[in-house]
């Protein structure tokens, strides 16, 4: 019985609403903690999709941070059709992905001198 529960602690499914354009995004992950503030934190083979959109991204963990109003993606993270400001991103990759949930506006870092790539339409 422990380990029935146990499995479904360590594979969360959660609908969680970023912003206030009510954009609804699905995030599967081995594990996930939400604040009482309203912050939510996923690791483990994170995976994120909007539930009105074609927008999925992919990482090591994810962090939403309610008062910064930021999605932070980090780790081995893959991002497919991200619109933003009348920019879509068909496909990017790259170490760190932080989207400002109410600015649509997002900086893709890179570390260890790794590059990121990125397939773009304008």
């Amino acid at each position: 019985m422990k380990r029935v529960l146990l499995a479904s602690f360590l594979f969360l499914l959660s609908e969680f609403s970023f912003a206030e354009e009510l954009t609804n995004y699905t995030i599967t992950s081995d594990s996930q903690v939400n604040t009482l503030e309203g912050d939510l934190e996923a690791i483990g083979n994170v995976f994120i999709k909007s539930n009105s959109g074609n927008f999925e991204a992919y990482s090591d963990k994810l962090s939403f941070d309610k008062d910064d109003k930021s999605l932070k993606l980090i780790g081995n993270v893959f991002v497919k059709n991200l619109e933003s400001e009348g920019i879509a991103i068909e496909e990017t990759s790259g170490d760190e992905l932080t989207i400002f949930t109410e600015t649509g506006i997002f900086e893709f870092k890179s570390q260890n001198k790794n590059r990121i790539t990125t397939k773009i339409k304008f």
